[in-house]
């Protein structure tokens, strides 16, 4: 008799649905859905493959953007207004790889929808909820936002990524912070994200996957939980998410690389399960409460260097752990606080 499978986090529904093989000592090789590419750090990936005469394993997993090098002044010169000559060489690589390679959507320096590459993905719906995301670069958490599980990866992950359409990786720790009630007035999701950094400190995640639930949560547009999931990585996790709910399936409706019509249908019934089951277990719970948090500063040389507008630096002489207490000093220093 088939016994009902035990509750699980959102985490672990994606990444189990994405298991291609999984070894016995825990490495599994992960089916990547949406592979993000910039100027950076696919050249290598590219020469790679040409070297060992290999092809991309699934072209329409690609989207590609110029955003590392790219100026934002000097736009009429067109790409002379790239005056760094490495940048220059980086961005037309791209153009080339991209046009050699063929990809499922390339938004090229000067184009419409190029920028960022994290803020691209979701505009342009190439991030959507269930998918495995990676980029080489280490804020790709940023699209965690979006119900999915968003990593930064290596040039020569990249590259494999490229030839076989998986990652070998293990399964990280499920971590929850869960924030409770309203967030006050003037106080907002970056406030939030290092108000929690203060309290878990830059090491607090490592090794996590970390949910961000809650009412606070849910009250925050796509932006602030995009924001929310971008500074997970300065809390020493290797992505964050968010449950998807009525909010991210409105978002992504009518985005230019989304579902539409009858597929869109059956994307939003596969969407709605996309959040952790009651009863799922996680190896990492944070219970915070909306309204101690206000608008905080950075005074020092890390996220975790942080207090609130209404407080004050720390005393360096107050602090008993020798290495945080040479940290604060050197902060200081560098700073020129007193």
């Amino acid at each position: 008799m088939r016994t009902p499978e035990s509750p699980k986090t959102l985490y672990d529904k994606i990444f189990d649905e994405h298991v291609v093989r999984m070894e016995e000592d825990g490495t599994a090789a992960l089916y990547i859905d949406r592979h993000l590419v910039h100027e950076v750090t696919s050249a290598q990936a590219f020469e790679g493959l040409r070297m060992n005469n290999r092809p991309l394993w699934r072209k329409s997993s690609i989207v590609a953007t110029a955003d590392h090098n790219t100026p934002t002044t000097g736009w009429e010169a067109g790409m002379e207004g790239i005056t760094d000559p490495i940048s220059k060489l980086q961005v037309t690589t791209l153009d080339e790889n991209i046009r050699q390679n063929g990809c499922a959507a390339f938004f090229p320096f000067l184009s419409r929808g190029q920028g960022v590459i994290h803020v691209m993905g979701p505009e342009e719906g190439a991030t959507l909820p269930g998918m495995t995301v990676v980029c080489g670069d280490s804020h790709t958490s940023t699209h965690g936002a979006c119900a999915a599980i968003a990593f930064g990866i290596g040039t020569s992950e990249v590259e494999h990524v490229m030839a076989t359409q998986t990652l070998l990786t293990k399964k990280m720790k499920n971590m929850r912070v869960h924030v409770e009630g309203n967030l006050q007035p003037g106080v907002f999701a970056k406030d939030l994200a290092l108000y929690i950094i203060g309290k878990i400190g830059t090491a607090g995640g490592t090794g996590c996957a970390i949910e961000f639930d809650g009412a606070a949560i849910r009250a925050l547009s796509m932006e602030g939980r995009m924001t929310l999931c971008n500074m997970a990585i300065e809390a020493g996790a290797r992505c964050g998410l968010v449950a998807c709910d009525d909010k991210t399936i409105e978002y992504m409706k009518g985005r230019p690389l989304a579902p539409e019509g009858e597929l869109l249908d059956q994307a939003i019934e596969y969407w709605k399960t996309l959040h952790s089951d009651e009863g799922a277990k996680f190896d990492i719970e944070v219970n915070l409460q909306a309204e101690d948090v206000v608008p905080m500063v950075t005074w020092g040389t890390s996220p975790e260097m942080v207090a609130p507008i209404t407080g004050c630096t720390p005393i360096p002489e107050d602090q008993k752990d020798p290495v945080k207490r040479e940290g604060w000093e050197r902060a200081y220093q560098y700073m020129d606080l007193k």
